[in-house]
């Protein structure tokens, strides 16, 4: 029995300590590869970069916004920083990450539209954040807050890899070891989509019937610009003919005085890829009309 429990301390040991090591280095590996999305690519940039315009949001952006063209019309350095899924909580991260590099943001657009009534972050930008639970005191706060397994993450030792492998996981980690490149231009950010939606069977929804009186992380995201001297402005993306919008838009411009309603510039539903976001052409279009409307 003396000889069971030893060996079974030994071996309980010895994993803790191997599950410490592996930790460790996948850890390293992500703090340290080729960026493989806008979270690592945020922490790559050099401290003190200035930039001419930044847009945040989600796939509405990242899909929408082509620096390339607003860098040929108006010569100024455009980042789309729009993430797939991205809520308020992961807009504000990343803004949040930009002002603690001290990045010399000139102007910031905010896409927003029915992700005003929700205070909430994706699950996407959440666990691309867990390599850096430790590393970044501010993505450290971050997921305090909005991370349900935030003290198993923090204290279990390859938790947050186990948990979370379908993103960070081996996959993942052999990529960042070898420093594959993402199929996406970090140093831009527009991922282009093709396709018609009339050559699909979109779903076409509508937005809120209600709005909510205030929203805690917009309130914040609007500080954080005044205390940093960041002129920002709210937007909000084409959407398709279709969507039912139930004066939703009007009553988020109540509560945004600096907002523009971009929701109705794009007429034609070829342009779209689904109803929510516009495909090449579509992005193409929408990008020069905001360069004349923005004042860009």
């Amino acid at each position: 029995m003396r000889r069971f429990l030893k060996n079974s301390i030994i071996f309980t040991v010895g994993i803790i300590i191997s599950l410490y090591f592996i930790d460790s280095v996948y850890s390293k590996v992500y703090n340290n590869s080729t960026p493989r999305n806008k979270t690592q690519y945020i922490l790559s940039l050099k401290k003190g970069e200035k930039l001419d315009y930044v847009f945040l949001g989600s796939s509405r952006v990242e899909n929408v916004i082509i620096p390339s063209i607003i860098k040929e019309l108006t010569g100024n350095k455009t980042l789309n920083l729009g993430t797939q899924g991205a809520k308020l909580d992961d807009i504000n991260i990343f803004l949040k990450l930009l002002i603690d590099r001290q990045i010399k943001i000139k102007r910031l657009f905010v896409q927003v539209d029915y992700t005003y009534n929700y205070v909430s972050s994706s699950d996407i930008v959440r666990s691309q954040s867990l390599p850096f639970i430790k590393s970044n005191s501010v993505i450290k706060e971050y997921l305090k807050k909005v991370d349900s397994n935030y003290y198993k993450n923090y204290y279990i030792p390859f938790y947050r890899y186990g948990a979370n492998d379908y993103r960070i996981g081996f996959r993942e980690f052999i990529a960042s070891l070898i420093n594959k490149k993402s199929t996406a231009d970090f140093e831009t950010g527009y991922v282009p989509i093709y396709g018609s939606i009339i050559n699909n069977n979109d779903q076409i929804s509508s937005l809120p019937i209600e709005i909510i009186e205030t929203n805690k992380v917009i309130n914040e995201i609007d500080a954080l610009c005044k205390a940093n001297n960041i002129q920002v402005t709210y937007f909000c993306s084409p959407f398709c003919s279709k969507l039912k919008t139930n004066n939703y838009l009007l009553k988020l411009k109540s509560k945004l005085p600096n907002f523009q309603d971009f929701s109705s510039v794009i007429k034609e539903d070829s342009l779209f890829k689904n109803c929510s976001h516009l495909n090449k052409a579509g992005a193409e279009k929408f990008t020069r009309h905001i360069v004349k409307k923005l004042n860009l």
